[in-house]
């Protein structure tokens, strides 16, 4: 369990300068207690960021977690509609060679190969090389310094780093390569956790992900980037948008810029053809983004014939029924990122919208409840057990809780006899059962009064 406590007026101060501009200024903002370790965070008063202290406050993502992470990554942990809309933003979108530094998976690199033209994915870790493999991508196994040395001139249509700046001890210096690699009419796209995130307001889920401790050294401010951008003569536009921010430079006047559009016929066919790879792990998370993201953006079609395919693989490769999930055995693992090869990440998500798939399509009020009750308990395990990689769990937790107590209010609308009828000891057993739920799921507000309507019960 990670413990996240702020510093309210504490009179600490910081071992380190400030990571981003080199300041002593700086102010005790929180401290994040895991398992593993207990870090400061600290406000820098001159630029205005955020940075852990200590002299490597960084794991990393090596050793014990690599396998369990590139398998949590594909299944349900890259948020790929949010690494494909600084791209999908620019009118026009520019063409030419595309390199990611920091490319992870490698999601963007296939994205571009497959669409638009040559691309070159830098990413050192272990699930990067697994990337190459899986995807058959360009990913070179360097950091950002060592390609410059091995390819000085190379330069790029389009450079983009999604959430890498935060990882790297030296953001003035990474920043200075990145623009090496920038033609005339180039573009630099880069993401970031915004520092607009560290505040007690933030819920839990945005401010792990902007912290996400043990990974990340810094949290850059607007004030920060801005200066950065001018000092090397770009010209350049910033979004902050749900905790990231989102930068877009140049040395000439950039393109239209309308962040937030995102083209999902184009998205749906690349998860359609992730979806056919012939890693299951990979497919099938393909396969369950492209179920949820176009149910919930009102392209049935494309989400039944998605779910009507994920029902048998999830049964073959996984031996799980999402329609009657067995799931006592993944409710005792309590091991971050364990048994993923049995119980994948996406499991909550599948249950969650192929509940309400099913309520809708098929009229199945009880399969309904049963999906959403099981996805509850596997988005709060997901949550509190994975840590800062339940993130998108947490977010979805208030929305599944309020569709589980409709689901619950259908079903038992759908099972009352008429007033005054003999209600069979069975439904009674059931019934007891559903109105005890809900009244957990309300806090405890079936009072006396309500519960004088319940004369099923009596």
């Amino acid at each position: 369990m990670i413990e996240i406590e702020f510093n309210v007026g504490s009179p600490g101060k910081p071992d380190c300068p400030c990571r981003v501009c080199g300041s002593r200024d700086a102010a005790a903002a929180l401290t994040v207690s895991s398992e593993d370790a207990k870090r400061r965070l600290f406000h820098c008063n001159t630029c205005d960021s955020f940075y852990f202290d200590g002299i490597d406050p960084v794991i990393g993502y090596e050793g014990g977690i690599s396998d369990a992470f590139w398998l949590d990554y594909v299944q349900a942990g890259a948020g790929i509609t949010t690494m494909l809309a600084p791209l999908t933003a620019m009118d026009p979108l520019p063409s030419g060679d595309l390199i990611d530094v920091g490319c992870g998976f490698g999601f963007i690199v296939d994205y571009w190969s497959a669409n638009h033209g040559k691309a070159v994915g830098l990413e050192s870790s272990y699930y990067g090389e697994v990337g190459r493999q899986k995807l058959g991508i360009d990913i070179r196994p360097q950091h950002l310094d060592a390609f410059r040395k091995t390819e000085p001139g190379r330069t790029f249509a389009i450079v983009y780093s999604s959430e890498v700046i935060e990882h790297t001890p030296d953001p003035e210096a990474f920043m200075d390569d990145l623009v090496m690699m920038l033609e005339n009419n180039s573009i630099l796209v880069l993401t970031t956790p915004s520092a607009t995130a560290i505040s007690p307001a933030i819920g839990r889920a945005k401010l792990l992900a902007a912290l996400s401790p043990g990974f990340h050294y810094a949290i850059l401010s607007e004030k920060i980037m801005r200066q950065m951008l001018e000092r090397r003569g770009l010209h350049f536009q910033i979004e902050t948008a749900d905790g990231q921010m989102i930068v877009w430079a140049s040395r000439a006047p950039l393109p239209a810029i309308k962040y937030g559009a995102t083209d999902w016929l184009s998205y749906f066919a690349f998860l359609e053809r992730l979806s056919l790879n012939g890693d299951p792990h990979l497919a099938l998370g393909a396969l369950v983004r492209l179920f949820k993201d176009a149910l919930n953006t009102s392209h049935p079609d494309i989400a039944a014939d998605a779910w009507d395919r994920l029902l048998p693989r999830a049964k073959e490769v996984y031996g799980i029924d999402l329609l009657h999930p067995e799931i006592n055995d993944l409710m005792m693992i309590r091991t971050p990122l364990a048994e993923l090869a049995r119980f994948p990440s996406w499991l909550g998500n599948a249950l969650l919208f192929g509940g309400l798939h099913i309520g809708h399509r098929n009229n199945d009020r009880r399969g309904k409840v049963r999906m959403l009750d099981a996805a509850l308990a596997v988005m709060h395990r997901r949550a509190d057990v994975d840590l800062q990689f339940g993130q998108e769990a947490q977010s979805f937790l208030p929305f599944a809780e309020r569709q589980y107590v409709i689901a619950l209010s259908e079903a038992l609308t759908a099972s009352l006899p008429p007033i005054g009828s003999v209600v069979e000891p069975a439904l009674r057993g059931s019934l007891k059962a559903l109105r005890k739920v809900i009244g957990m799921r309300l806090g405890g507000k079936l009072n006396k009064k309500r519960k004088k309507g319940w004369w099923w019960l009596r």
